[in-house]
């Protein structure tokens, strides 16, 4: 009985400590941007025409990942340079859609994590996809394998 109450102790103890070693900084509030990221157009339903108008700001660059191999509930992670990377987690929910967690980290020149955006999105495999996470637009063309 009392080896048990010993391994409950120790069990109490190393639970309390779990959360104690996890640091989180808040991130700090960024300004949006002046000029809106995408703005859409279209004609009346009696004109067949439709127009798309795209303003991006001088600032933000779109960046195209191209097709992205990825296998059903694996992780890869790109690097997208200058301390960002983007890591994609894919999950089929048929043979042609799939949803991808995204998760977006900005790190320090030391390594440290310093701004982090997660995102979900549903898509069908092999057409292309365009996210913003905050401030970084991408394009990617997912091409998803089951295990």
């Amino acid at each position: 009985m009392g080896l048990s109450h010993i391994i409950a102790g120790i069990s109490a103890l190393l639970t309390g400590l779990v959360p104690m070693s996890c640091q989180h900084v808040a991130p700090t509030p960024k300004t949006p941007p002046s000029a809106p990221v995408a703005t859409a157009s279209q004609t009346n339903s009696a004109n067949t025409n439709s127009a798309l108008s795209i303003s991006v700001p001088h600032n933000l660059v779109l960046h195209d990942l191209g097709e992205v191999t990825l296998t059903n509930h694996f992780e890869r992670c790109m690097q997208l340079g200058d301390g960002k990377e983007c890591i994609l987690y894919p999950n089929l929910l048929d043979k042609k859609n799939a949803e991808i967690t995204l998760t977006f980290e900005s790190k320090t020149p030391a390594g440290k994590v310093h701004d982090m955006i997660v995102s979900q999105i549903t898509t069908k495999t092999g057409e292309s996809v365009e996210v913003t996470l905050g401030d970084f637009p991408l394009t990617l063309q997912p091409d998803i394998a089951s295990e």
